[in-house]
């Protein structure tokens, strides 16, 4: 038994008289309670930094102090046992405390947020967890991302709180050419550098690594493990008791270390990679704000490493600029080669990586590198790879820990970029004819479950659709509409790749059956331009292959979106071809998908009787098909027809009945799109609550549905029903509402619509300037697409502008165009509201005879039409007919005009297109 020395029974005589416990003396010096307790007992000697934090503890006087440290100097303790029988209370501990820490590079940049985090943990290790644990914090990410920079610069910061020691060892873990330590080893290396000699270190590991601990014990130590293999490597160097700190670094994520904090590394933000770049190159090397550093830290993928190599190079190479190093960097085939110097290879970095997996996790690397897409899912790989989805998603998962993958969303997976060129750049290693399979395989996964996803979507059935491919490996279960929708928008991006890269690669038919099975999602969701790029490829190739039915569906689905921007011209031409294909071949249901889609042209270009004469034509063909969603359909168009010549009873009759028939057939969009319409003409009869309800009716369905084209032209309608019971704040929010969604979906006629219901708002509330410039903007969108019956509208509104603003001189050759526009398309309503204009400037002018014969023509058409206007309009006739307008033509017209006409405002705005 050991008999306490001088520095123990001082020590206890200290706080015996401070009056204090061993349990609050550990508490105010930070000395864990064993410590103090084996130091009084005398069964170790004191190490200096923990007698300054004891003399601390007990508030010593300064010749106390001196006598406690002088009595710790004394060599009175016992000298240690035998390797494998001591204790760390029974050996002497004159050694200096080990500091092994590599040097903290000056270029550490940024990391902010993963720092304070690191420290808080650093903070707490004296105390150990709150289970009384060793704390543990891992650090994971791919190579090259600075793993082992951060937990060296945080370790440098935290030294001060570890006197007893700062231990690193390097456990190769993904290493080139080196074999990770074993377990083992590292024990060896550890316990040496804790100064025991090699003949005291225990052969076998369970006692080797309980000889560590127990060394370990009741010291404040912080081991840094840095480029761990997995958890197993690392589980035996974990000390045993609290007051010490562990720092790990591995690009595994080391889930098995069940009670570590874990930290996974990411690239840098954007500002931080630049800042790292500037000072990798050096200061002064690159100008701030030089606009090619942007460019340089996206093709090093923001990846640290790859931004110090950079940097260096341009450091070391003065003659080498910013744009040559973006310009090497630009060719993805070299792009791996230039990121290199004379000791770092990026290359050599994610060999090392790829080399730690099995054979089975190689083969999916290699494969995934294939994908044309920018992520994936189980599905996709199992297809790809020829697998289950259960070993495709156990792959993957496994891929993931390895950091050679990234999971932003649960369940689909994407590469970094660097490791994604990686991965192309050897897919090689799978032999040509794997390598064909496999794409094969993929492409034909993505055709099927495309269509599958399409029958769901589409409201019309795809005349002459080519049969589906071999059934894939695995595919995902879209049991209905909405599953089909959110496979198809998770994929989207996928799928637009797969048709990119078949083109190029001369798969005409995958291009082909792929574009037409996005064409509905394409059509919903935008952008246009994109989908006009894809259907005029898939057109080119279908016409390549001798497909003509191919052919004249990819010119339906082009005319559709030419349809959706507003190009009408185009569209109609489109349409035209694609009929006379149609005609050639024999194929009557796409001869009336041709028929029914030129005949919503000829609506929206005003041309009323021509599409009333298409729409019955088609109709005829859909009831001998027995095809009654596309018979609902034609029916709706020709009702829209009908009530554009004025025949409104007509076509309230035509939308009841397509209202009922969508309803019977379950088509929730068909539904929405008949209540649309249905509420347009009941608002243009004047029965505004009626109309909007349904308008209400339709907009729940369409965002249920997920249709933003449907909701923006609800949110215009219900703009301007607001504007017509005069809330003018309500219905610039929904028109402003609608305009974002038509611009973000790159619909052109939508976005004129909601300028121009904008502009009234503007007008009705004296903001004349605003006004004009909306009217300006909504014309020249008009112009630019064609579309005559939007131009006769636009005329008509500006002309009243323009009358309130400048006289009656200057609108009326705006409402005399507007009137010409209107019989030119056969559209009574636009020419009543013109010719209501023209009559306020001939009765401002004093010219009586023409106000009355321009206003009597009014007055007529608004009554064989069952227009609303026509009461107001009546009697503004009837007290013009009193009235001696060329006595005082401005006092005539105070009293007149004090009701809101046909050419105000507050005049019914016409819908020139709708959903689908």
């Amino acid at each position: 038994m050991h008999m306490p020395g001088q520095f123990g029974e001082a020590l206890r005589r200290h706080r015996l008289r401070a009056g204090l416990t061993q349990e609050e003396l550990a508490e105010r010096s930070g000395v864990s309670v064993h410590a103090i307790s084996v130091l009084e007992a005398g069964r170790r000697s004191p190490r200096l930094s923990s007698v300054s934090r004891l003399a601390a503890g007990l508030g010593l006087e300064p010749a106390d102090q001196e006598q406690l440290i002088a009595a710790a100097r004394r060599p009175d303790a016992p000298a240690a046992p035998a390797a494998g029988t001591d204790s760390p209370a029974d050996r002497p501990q004159h050694r200096t405390a080990p500091c092994q820490l590599p040097y903290d590079t000056r270029l550490f940049t940024g990391r902010t947020r993963e720092l304070e985090q690191l420290l808080r943990v650093a903070e707490g290790a004296p105390a150990g967890s709150h289970a009384g644990m060793v704390v543990v914090s891992a650090i994971d990410g791919m190579g090259g991302v600075g793993k082992s920079a951060l937990a060296v610069h945080t370790a440098h910061r935290v030294r001060a709180h570890f006197p007893d020691g700062q231990l690193f060892i390097d456990l190769h873990g993904h290493t080139p050419g080196t074999a990770p330590l074993t377990a083992e080893d590292a024990l060896g290396l550890l316990l040496r550098s804790l100064g025991v000699p090699p003949q005291q270190i225990p052969r076998d590991p369970g006692e080797r690594a309980a000889f560590y601990r127990d060394r370990l014990a009741g010291t404040r130590t912080l081991v840094l493990l840095d480029n761990a293999a997995n958890a197993a490597q690392v589980r035996p160097l974990l000390p045993g008791m609290p007051g010490c700190l562990v720092l790990i670094t591995s690009r595994t994520h080391l889930a098995g270390l069940d009670d570590a904090h874990l930290l996974a590394l990411d690239v840098l933000p954007g500002p931080e990679a630049i800042a790292l770049l500037h000072e990798a190159a050096g200061p002064g090397r690159i100008p701030a704000d030089h606009p090619a550093t942007a460019d340089l830290v996206d093709l090093c993928a923001r990846l640290p490493l790859a931004i110090r190599i950079s940097g260096a190079r341009l450091r070391h190479h003065r003659a080498l600029r910013v744009a040559d190093l973006v310009e090497q960097l630009q060719d993805e085939h070299s792009r791996l080669d230039h990121l290199q110097d004379e000791d770092r290879n990026l290359t050599a970095v994610f060999d090392a990586s790829y080399a730690a997996l099995s054979d089975a996790e190689q083969q999916l690397f290699l494969h995934l590198g294939q994908i044309p897409g920018p992520d994936f899912d189980p599905f996709a790989a199992a297809n790809l790879a020829g697998t289950d989805h259960r070993t495709a998603e156990r792959l993957l998962e496994s891929l993931l820990d390895h950091n050679l993958l990234i999971q932003h969303t649960p369940g689909r997976y994407r590469f970094h970029d660097l490791v994604g060129l990686y991965a192309r750049t050897r897919r090689d290693r799978l032999g040509r004819e794997e390598s064909e399979a496999a794409l094969e395989r993929l492409l034909d996964y993505y055709q099927h479950t495309a269509r599958r996803a399409d029958h769901h979507l589409a409201r019309r059935s795809r005349p002459g659709s080519p049969a589906l491919p071999t059934a894939p490996v695995t595919a995902p279960q879209l049991a209905d509409r909405d599953a089909a929708l959110t496979w198809m928008r998770a994929d989207r991006d996928n799928l637009t790749a797969a048709v990119t890269h078949a083109t190029a690669d001369a798969r005409h038919s995958h291009a082909v059956a792929l574009t037409a099975a996005l064409a509905t999602v394409l059509l919903l969701d935008g952008p246009w331009t994109q989908a006009a790029g894809l259907h005029q490829s898939a057109a080119a190739a279908a016409h390549a292959l001798g497909d003509r039915n191919g052919e004249a569906a990819a010119l339906c689905d082009l005319g559709r979106t030419y349809h959706a921007t507003g190009d009408y011209h185009a569209s109609a031409e489109l349409y035209e071809r694609a009929l006379a294909i149609y005609q050639d071949i024999g194929d009557r249901r796409g001869e009336a998908a041709g028929l029914h889609e030129l005949g919503r042209i000829r609506v929206l270009t005003g041309d009323y009787d021509a599409a009333a004469e298409l729409h019955e034509l088609a109709l005829v063909i859909f009831q001998d098909l027995g095809d009654r969603l596309a018979e609902a359909r034609t029916l709706c168009d020709l009702g829209r027809a009908r009530h554009s010549t004025g025949d409104s009873p007509a076509a309230i009759s035509l939308m009841e009945r397509v209202l009922a028939l969508y309803r019977s057939c379950g088509d929730r969009r068909g539904e929405a799109g008949a209540l649309h319409d249905l509420g347009y003409v009941l608002h243009e009869t004047g029965d505004y609550p009626a109309a909007a309800k349904l308008h209400q009716q339709a907009l729940t369905i369409y965002r249920s549905i997920g249709s933003r084209q449907g909701e923006a032209i609800i949110l215009w309608n219900l703009g301007r029903a607001r504007h017509a019971t005069g809330d003018f704040p309500a219905a610039a929010e929904l028109h402003e509402q609608a305009l974002t969604i038509y611009r973000s979906i790159g619909s052109r006629q939508g976005e004129a619509d909601a300028l121009q219901g904008l502009g009234r708002v503007r007008h009705a509330t004296g903001d004349f300037p605003a006004a004009a410039d909306l009217y300006r903007q909504a014309l020249t969108i008009y112009q630019g697409i064609g579309s005559r019956p939007g131009q006769a509208e636009l005329l008509t509104n500006l002309g009243a502008l323009v009358a309130d603003t400048t006289g009656p001189r200057e609108a009326l050759p705006l409402y005399q165009e507007a009137m010409r526009l209107a019989r030119q398309i056969h559209s009574p309503l636009d020419e009543a509201r013109a010719l209501e204009g023209t009559a306020h400037c001939s009765a401002q002018f004093g010219d009586r005879d023409t106000a009355l014969t321009d206003l009597r023509q009014a007055v007529a058409i608004y009554r064989r039409i069952g227009a609303p206007q026509a009461p107001a309009a009546a009697a503004r006739l009837t007290a013009w007919e009193t009235t001696d307008l060329r006595a005082d033509p401005p006092r005539a017209l105070t009293a007149t005009l004090a009701q809101p006409t046909a050419t105000s405002p507050r005049s019914k705005h016409r819908s020139r297109h709708r959903p689908g």
